[in-house]
């Protein structure tokens, strides 16, 4: 059986992922799939998409609000987004246009989405928020809250995903990969200093290259247990 990677949120890091795909030893014959938010924070967003191009990807929420934003006036944006914009073609908009918000992965029994899903709701039947944000969740309440703003009772909704496909995801920043009977998280923050993760099917493998950078900077983070000993930055 071919290998299939999966690589958490770039979010600018170009260099990582190619020296990751470089250890990795990837060859024509693995199939790699990012996990979303190629662009914003670091130094290279354009290469990162144009390496994602080249391989397979989700929608992230980054990705969305550039799609989202194309036309606001440049003195509306944040300085990030505007060098993101910058940066940026017509035929990288086409491609953000392109990209599923779920791949999955049947093989394994596994899908891979960029932020999570809501319990009870088949993949196909899921809010856009949800695949692409969802975070701290009360079911069968649909909002999701931020950890550093979710009410008393609120958890990580990985502590509420039963399935029946274990969940591959990125957008949430971890100290460490999360890894549970129904979900891998492989967000550990790149571009905040935290190293690129990638998870290796069919084992399972995960693998973390130090970040080179840090120059999305941590100085605002603060930590949140979203269960099994993880912490999730926000």
């Amino acid at each position: 059986m071919r290998r299939t990677i999966v690589i958490g949120d770039l979010h600018g890091c170009h260099d990582e992922a190619v020296e990751l795909l470089s250890r990795l030893a990837v060859t024509s014959s693995d199939r790699v799939i990012f996990a979303g938010d190629l662009v914003d924070r670091g130094p290279k967003p354009r290469e990162c998409v144009e390496l994602a191009m080249q391989h397979e990807c989700v929608l992230g929420n980054h990705e969305e609000k550039h799609l989202n934003q194309r036309r606001r006036d440049r003195e509306k944006l944040s300085p990030d987004h505007l060098r993101t914009r910058e940066s940026l073609g017509d035929g990288h908009y086409s491609y953000f246009s392109s990209l599923p918000k779920v791949i999955r992965l049947p093989e394994f029994g596994a899908a891979v989405v960029h932020a999570g899903a809501f319990p009870g709701v088949p993949l196909e039947q899921q809010l856009d928020h949800h695949l692409l944000h969802i975070q701290h969740i009360q079911p069968p309440h649909p909002k999701s809250f931020w950890p550093s703003k979710a009410p008393q009772g609120y958890a990580f909704w990985t502590n509420h995903w039963k399935g029946p496909e274990r969940i591959i995801f990125g957008h949430s920043v971890l100290d460490r990969p999360l890894v549970t009977e129904w979900a891998v998280g492989v967000d550990t923050g790149a571009v905040f200093g935290g190293g690129l993760t990638a998870v290796v099917l069919p084992e399972w493998k995960l693998v973390t290259l130090p970040s080179r950078d840090s120059s999305g900077g941590r100085k605002r983070l603060a930590k949140y247990d979203v269960g099994c000993g993880v912490k999730a930055f926000s």
